[in-house]
């Protein structure tokens, strides 16, 4: 019974990895130019995909011949093989993931000595296995291994970095936490590295209980990515805007503002900015819901990313964190006014697509949730 559930996991792997291997290479996509990274991504994951279904594909072929080679295989042998898919699994999802947060190239330099890197390793791995005694082998295995998750270690620091800078990003341009959308490349990169790990724990422990565990883990994995990956390009818009933007912002910083003849925030701070800053503030447009950077240029007159340096650097917040304070002011001025409110539509008043957003921003600035804040200060 085991056997069979062990082997319908593995053909539901099989399908699975098939089908979305095919849609990646015959899926149509707009040909925007800012899409270069995700087209470049689907043609990587196409091989991963496909790979995962080819390697699936022996193992059921004898299956269908009426034998089973589940528990008898060479453990040294899918040790060595399991290493060199894991690390290659590791680096393609690691870069796979990055690159979906961004509309630029990756650093090339880096990413060819990583592939000189994981070429070595896996030579080595092979070689290690064809050319060295068993004892011997065994002794270059583990050393691999623990290079394995030094690896892991290393491509986690770097997605994290990654994913911080574009949080920043998004932050710097969005009044709404955007980057919750596209949390789920999070998830993926670490389910990636989950998987990786979990397929040497099953080499090491090897049984059909936990190569079925695995096989339906991975099922999971993969159908999740696929599926978030073909409806990439329908949130690719909420990133497309800040992360071009900020790539005119590098290649441009030096050249003066075309609308003010500004050259850098610090010539903007002499200009009447405070005060239209002011009167922004005043005429309540952070109250707008879905409210951008862009809307906060165009009321100035300037470029945008002038006035992100003077956030970042002279307040040291983002533009988010900036209207969320502003929001809650406006939030405890609106409750001492007016008591009866609800607060929904709290929320909705102050431009929070949700009540549950406003509660945790509210909550993070004054350290109670806005009913705690009412009850306390309308008591006094």
């Amino acid at each position: 019974m085991s056997t069979l559930i062990y082997y319908n996991s593995l053909t539901a792997l099989f399908i699975a990895t098939s089908i979305f291997g095919l849609l990646f290479l015959t899926q149509f996509n707009e040909n925007k130019a800012t899409l270069r990274n995700y087209r470049i991504v689907k043609r990587i994951l196409t091989v991963a995909y496909l790979a995962v279904a080819v390697g699936s594909l022996p193992e059921l072929l004898v299956q269908l011949s009426g034998t089973t080679i589940v528990g008898s295989r060479d453990i040294l042998f899918s040790q060595v093989i399991n290493l060199t898919v894991a690390i290659t699994q590791a680096f393609i999802f690691t870069h796979s993931t990055m690159l979906l947060l961004d509309t630029k190239k990756i650093n090339s330099k880096i990413v060819k000595y990583q592939v000189v890197a994981l070429v070595i390793y896996i030579t080595v791995a092979i070689l290690s296995y064809l050319l060295l005694p068993k004892k011997a082998t065994e002794a270059v295995v583990f050393v691999l291994t623990v290079i394995y998750f030094i690896a892991l270690g290393y491509f986690t620091v770097r997605f994290l970095r990654h994913f911080r800078q574009f949080r920043i990003i998004m932050d710097n341009f969005y009044s709404d936490d955007v980057t919750a959308r596209m949390h789920w490349i999070k998830v993926a990169f670490f389910a990636a590295l989950f998987i990786g790990t979990f397929a040497l724990f099953v080499t090491y422990y090897c049984s059909v209980v936990n190569e079925t565990i695995f096989n339906l883990t991975s099922l999971c994995f993969y159908t999740f990515f696929g599926i978030r990956l073909l409806n990439y390009p329908w949130q690719f818009e909420i990133i497309e805007m800040p992360m071009t933007e900020k790539t005119k912002y590098e290649q441009s910083f030096s050249a003066p503002n075309t609308v003010t003849g500004l050259t850098s925030y610090e010539d903007m701070l002499h200009t009447n900015s405070d005060t239209s800053i002011e009167q922004w503030i005043a005429e309540k447009h952070f109250l707008k819901s879905g409210i951008t950077m862009d809307d906060l240029a165009k009321f100035l007159g300037t470029n945008r990313t002038y006035i992100s340096s003077y956030f970042n650097t002279e307040k040291g917040i983002t533009f988010r964190q900036w209207i969320n304070i502003l929001r809650i002011e406006e939030a405890k001025l609106i409750i001492t006014d007016d008591s009866k409110i609800t607060m929904t539509e709290l929320a909705s008043r102050l431009g929070y697509a949700d009540t549950s957003t406003f509660f945790r921003q509210f909550k993070a600035k004054e350290g109670v949730q806005p009913s705690v804040w009412k009850q306390k200060n309308l008591s006094n």
